[in-house]
């Protein structure tokens, strides 16, 4: 592969001629394995950061461990609050969340905030719940039989929350989180990010923020603004919006919208949005000419994303490659859909790996028939929905290598993909996604000189070894990036 100004400028097999390699400064990666440089497609960008600053709880396994981390945090505690993150009743014996008296009893003074690991619900205590605003009517506010609040929030609640939190990180901060994020990147051979950045409070500044220093990073942005403030971001040139934006929540807190009840408990999850309110958004970011994305889980909120893209955009919305993040739970009619409107699925191959398969999240959410129909990739991919890659970072990891091992190793064998697909996902497919196709995802003249150089081959080490598989450098434009210790 011969590079010149950032380019591949030819691709051959065997010696390079010397007519060709005269003067030319040569690496040897010879025992080594080139790929595209990876790119992962769906990343809470300044929540990656934070991942680096706040507690983690992600390890708890015993209820007490997950008190004794917080307690040990409180007393070492550098800022104004108390932010943890990864939190899984999942992993504990009883499920159990820490309660508002739980919390009370390590600190009534500073302001504690658990994140679930999918960000869908929270535990707080009463100084958080004073200090973030929320209050005892909000829905989503979990209350005991005596009518008092718990400290566990879904829903609005914990939207509400959620954002109280980040609003009390100083811009140093968030451009700490930011370069912080984008070094994660490139420690997995990741050079392209699809960051969501954002949130739908107008006040918000993150967005101008990530446009102004985006330049400062090691890895190229694919920014995607989480607002439904279409004049904001045309006017940032920006050409996409909307990201993760919720339409319904998560399978593991109870909140995907559901065509049938759960499993494990009552409801069927919830819609966030009204179909008049969300294709009045899509038909004025349409409109504008701007690529859409939203988080649609659960069938109803796949459903209603498809049925309101087609009232806004009509046959229109294949030429703008508007996506559904997850789309976890799609019917065989959602298929077709997605297929006759262009659509185009961003899938997180990970969440399989580590909540599907017999006894996992999924199966005791969903029922075992249920769960077997979760993240369908063989059945999409042989319908010819265009699938790319993601982590959901902070999640899962932002390691695209996991993702592709996961996409092979699925434990519905059913629905595994090859490792080709897998690789895909996270390259060729996701630069499709952004439009970027014409530039990089593949290796061949006249593209990018993008790439990331593996210690294996995933085509040649058993599948179960994939995850393994040591990054040895990265490559942008022709340019090494040194990796961080």
């Amino acid at each position: 592969m011969i590079l010149s100004d950032g380019v591949i400028e030819r691709l051959g097999r065997g010696p390079v001629p010397e007519s060709l390699a005269s003067g030319l400064p040569e690496l040897d990666h010879s025992k080594e394995t080139i790929l595209p440089a990876l790119c992962d497609c769906h990343v809470h960008f300044l929540e990656t950061g934070l991942l680096e600053i706040d507690l983690d709880l992600g390890q708890a396994t015993r209820f007490d461990d997950v008190l004794e981390l917080i307690l040990d945090a409180s007393r070492a505690l550098p800022g104004p609050m108390l932010r943890a993150h990864s939190f899984d009743p999942d992993l504990l014996p009883d499920g159990r969340y820490p309660t508002r008296d739980d919390l009370d009893a390590i600190s009534s003074d500073v302001p504690i905030f658990i994140r679930r690991r999918d960000g869908h619900s929270c535990a707080v205590n009463s100084r958080a719940m004073n200090v973030l605003g929320v209050s005892d009517d909000l829905p989503g506010v979990e209350k005991d039989e005596a009518g008092r609040p718990t400290g566990v929030l879904r829903l609005e609640a914990n939207g509400v929350a959620a954002l109280a939190s980040r609003d009390s990180l100083t811009r140093d901060e968030r451009i700490s989180c930011f370069h912080a994020a984008a070094w994660k990147a490139v420690r997995r051979g990741i050079g392209v990010v699809h960051a969501l950045v954002g949130n739908k409070d107008p006040n918000d500044s993150d967005i101008e923020l990530i446009v102004e220093i985006q330049d400062q990073l090691p890895i190229e942005l694919v920014v995607f603004a989480q607002t439904e403030d279409v004049a904001r971001v045309a006017g940032l040139g920006l050409p996409r919006i909307g990201g993760c934006l919720l339409l319904d929540g998560s399978f593991s807190s109870g909140t995907a919208a559901l065509a049938e009840p759960y499993a494990d408990r009552e409801g069927r999850g919830t819609l966030y949005y009204t179909d008049d309110e969300l294709t009045g958004f899509f038909r004025s970011a349409h409109e504008r000419g701007l690529q859409l994305s939203v988080h649609a889980l659960g069938g109803r909120a796949i459903g209603q994303a498809l049925a309101c893209y087609e009232a806004a955009c009509g046959h229109d919305a294949a030429s703008s490659r508007h996506r559904i993040e997850h789309c976890e739970l799609p019917s065989a009619a959602h298929i077709a859909s997605i297929l006759r409107l262009g659509i185009a699925p961003c899938v997180q191959p990970t969440f399989e790996l580590m909540w599907g398969g017999p006894g996992g999240m999924m199966e005791k959410r969903l029922g075992a028939a249920r769960a077997a129909r979760t993240n369908p990739y063989r059945t999409l991919l042989e319908a010819g929905v265009p699938l790319a890659g993601g982590s959901d970072s902070y999640v899962t990891p932002m390691d695209s290598l996991l993702g592709i091992h996961a996409a092979v190793n699925r434990p519905n064998e059913a629905e595994r993909t090859s490792v080709f697909e897998a690789v895909s996902l996270f390259t060729r497919a996701a630069a499709w996604i952004s439009f970027d196709e014409g530039r990089r995802g593949t290796l061949e003249p006249g593209k990018e000189a993008s790439f990331v150089v593996l210690a294996d081959d995933p085509f040649e080490v058993s599948q179960s070894g994939i995850r393994e598989i040591a990054v040895r450098d990265l490559y942008r434009n022709g340019r090494r990036i040194a990796l961080p210790t």
